[in-house]
């Protein structure tokens, strides 16, 4: 007869499901993100906004010999960090589930997501506007969360 206890199982504590929540925000934040831009890009500009428009594309950044408005610029990096932004979440989504280790045992996995978490927090708080103020919190939280229950190395 099998006299050992066995361990503990409850889903609400463990580190995986936490890690998961925050990886899915960063899926949310820039898909969400993406989206805004798309919207963005295909509405009627107002006044201001075409005059804004209109200086970014008469400025010019040369960076290594290549020539770009700041329009471009801008609007190249914002795409860009959307897409990295999922790409992020979905590698995070894919590499815990292959090992769910790296983030049962607190391991630096755990610790660079929180830490990028918390810096696009602090961003967020100083520069962007409400929705990644509203999803940062949530992914910060979760990766803590996950940090928290997870076992020390």
């Amino acid at each position: 007869m099998n006299t050992a206890i066995p361990a503990r199982t409850s889903t609400g504590a463990d580190p995986v499901r936490a890690f998961r929540i925050g990886a899915y925000g960063f899926v949310v934040l820039g898909v969400g993100h993406l989206a805004f831009v798309a919207a963005k890009a295909s509405a009627t500009p107002t006044p201001e906004q075409r005059t804004a428009d209109t200086a970014m594309r008469e400025s010019t950044v040369t960076l290594l010999g290549l020539e770009r408005t700041t329009f471009d610029v801008t609007h190249g990096m914002s795409i860009a960090m959307g897409l990295f932004v999922v790409a992020c979440g979905l590698l995070m989504l894919a590499a815990v589930r292959q090992a769910p280790g790296l983030v049962r045992r607190r391991t630096a996995f755990g610790w660079v997501s929180l830490a990028a978490s918390l810096t696009a927090l602090g961003l967020a708080l100083l520069l962007l506007p409400a929705p990644p103020i509203i999803i940062l919190p949530v992914t910060s939280y979760a990766f803590a969360l996950s940090l928290r229950r997870g076992a020390a190395d």
